[in-house]
């Protein structure tokens, strides 16, 4: 059977996975129910089969190169944050910003200002500004959602408008394809930096941060959270799961160890380096391009790879020449750190293999070929917005639902006569959405991973701030494609709507710490 031909039924299996995961709590559970069930789809209805089937999806994903590149960077994040809480750095790093930071707020700043600074990947982003800010955000009592949803937030949509990004050459590539295609003689670059006005939902998400940030006015599940965070001290909820976590008791500092600031920020120095030169040297960088055009062809697995590595031995050879740490304890401190990781490995190897049964259910197709029959060429920018980010949440990967869009929005947009520089912005930003805020996305897990966060705590306070920056997007869109005012207009119009609406629904709509996401579900 065709995947175009299953129609409505492709989109049950995310969406049951996506459900059981926000009422059960319970992810790896849910997310393989919806794999079963999308494989069972896929062999006939047979159960059993089914079953064997989705085995198949999982092994697949997991030993696709790139797949298991990531989760060995992963393991070994997890190792070198092991030694690092094992030499005392972390915690005397901590100590240090603490003594210059002043406030809550403050904290919370600097860890949006830090995630957008390291803008070249957001995988690279996510990890280190997790790393070194939980400890500060934690002695100021933010709460962990809060802390996910910033690293979230400033992170992969800041690195997919980047124009020096692990991002960009995917991004260039795929528009490449169509002109080439269509024969639009149109440099590609040069349209990929004009469609970044209109990337609004990456903007407005971005922007919403800082609103946030600088002047407290959260709402939804994310209110309850903070202000069970400043009223009880509790920066996670009494049923939380984190899904990366120590206890003191796990990895504990020898008495003999003086713990200096550097013990941290030498291995992070080193990853962030090695993060940069192997994007550099992989992309070709030593056949004398420009650092950008290395990007573009950089092997963003391997880079990280290769710094996870290097940050490990960093670390490994402080431990043994200058804190003169026994081996036997530094071997412990690796596998707890291999144990922290754990959770979120199978969570980011089961969350593949959903997008892969989706994928193959035509998830994409179905979307795009409901969308088409409503379409005007004022209109087409909204629905191909719309269009990504539901296949985007469906799939959890904003590359792979801009692989599927592509191919049929750019080729529309050329045929109906629609701006295509707006409608290249609305697939890329579409396809954030998911990116961002979807229960089975790998950056999602990692902002959770790297906060310390319960994934669906995280996820139930981030989906309304998504959502809003998600309609508000949505109308810039259709003002955009129907009155054509300046781009920068729209911008405004939207941004001055994100405040005046955040405020509303911070002082009125109140506390909701009963009703989150998951119970939109029930």
């Amino acid at each position: 059977m065709a995947a175009e031909t299953y129609g409505l039924i492709s989109l049950l299996p995310a969406l049951i996975a996506i459900v059981l995961t926000l009422t059960t709590r319970q992810a790896l559970l849910s997310l393989f129910a919806g794999i079963w069930l999308g494989a069972t789809i896929l062999v006939g209805w047979n159960p059993i089969a089914g079953a064997a089937r989705g085995l198949q999806f999982v092994v697949a994903n997991v030993t696709s190169t790139f797949n298991v590149k990531l989760l060995l960077f992963t393991f070994l994040i997890g190792a070198m944050l092991g030694m690092i809480f094992l030499s005392g750095g972390m915690s005397s790093v901590a100590d240090a910003i603490v003594k210059r930071v002043g406030s809550s707020r403050q904290a919370r700043l600097g860890t949006s200002i830090l995630g957008m600074l390291i803008f070249f990947d957001s995988y690279a982003s996510t990890m280190i500004s997790g790393s070194v800010m939980r400890p500060v955000t934690d002695r100021f009592d933010v709460s962990r959602e809060k802390l996910a949803y910033i690293l979230d937030s400033t992170t992969a949509p800041t690195a997919s408008i980047a124009v020096v990004s692990t991002w960009l050459g995917y991004e260039v590539g795929l528009i490449k394809q169509q002109f080439d295609a269509l024969g639009i003689d149109k440099e590609p670059f040069i349209v990929f930096v004009q469609s970044i006005p209109f990337r609004f939902y990456s903007l407005f998400a971005i922007v919403l941060v800082f609103i946030i940030v600088l002047t407290d006015w959260d709402f939804g599940p994310m209110q309850a959270a903070e202000r069970r965070a400043r009223e009880k001290g509790k920066v996670l909820g009494d049923d939380a799961n984190p899904l990366m976590e120590t206890q003191a008791s796990d990895i504990e500092t020898p008495d003999y160890v003086d713990p200096r600031w550097w013990y941290f920020v030498s291995p992070i120095l080193v990853l962030i380096f090695v993060t940069v030169f192997s994007l550099w040297f992989t992309g070709g960088g030593m056949d004398g391009g420009s650092f950008s055009n290395a990007l573009e062809d950089a092997d963003t697995a391997s880079a990280i790879l290769w710094a996870a590595f290097a940050g490990c031995g960093t670390i490994l050879a402080i431990l043994v020449g200058h804190a003169r740490i026994e081996l036997d304890a530094v071997s412990d401190s690796i596998f707890e750190g291999f144990k922290m990781v754990m959770f979120p490995v199978a969570i980011l190897s089961l969350a593949w293999s959903i997008g892969s049964v989706s994928q193959k259910l035509g998830v994409g197709d179905y979307v795009v070929s409901v969308s088409q029959g409503i379409i005007t060429p004022e209109l087409l920018p909204a629905v191909i917005f719309l269009s990504a980010a539901i296949i985007s949440f469906c799939i959890g990967t904003s590359w792979g639902t801009m692989a599927i869009l592509f191919p049929v929005a750019v080729p529309l947009a050329h045929s109906l006569g629609s701006p295509l520089v707006m409608g290249i912005g609305a697939i890329l930003t579409g396809s954030l959405f998911g990116d961002h805020c979807s229960p089975i996305s790998d950056t999602t897990v990692m902002s959770s991973m790297f906060a310390a966060s319960d994934h669906v705590d995280h996820v139930n306070t981030q989906i309304p701030y998504a959502m809003l920056a998600a309609v508000i997007a949505t109308g810039s869109f259709l003002v955009s494609g129907y009155t054509g005012i300046p781009v920068s207009a729209t911008l405004l119009l939207g941004v001055a709507l994100l405040i005046g609406v955040t405020y509303f629904l911070s002082e009125y709509v109140g506390v909701t710490d009963e009703i989150g996401v998951a119970q939109a579900f029930e």
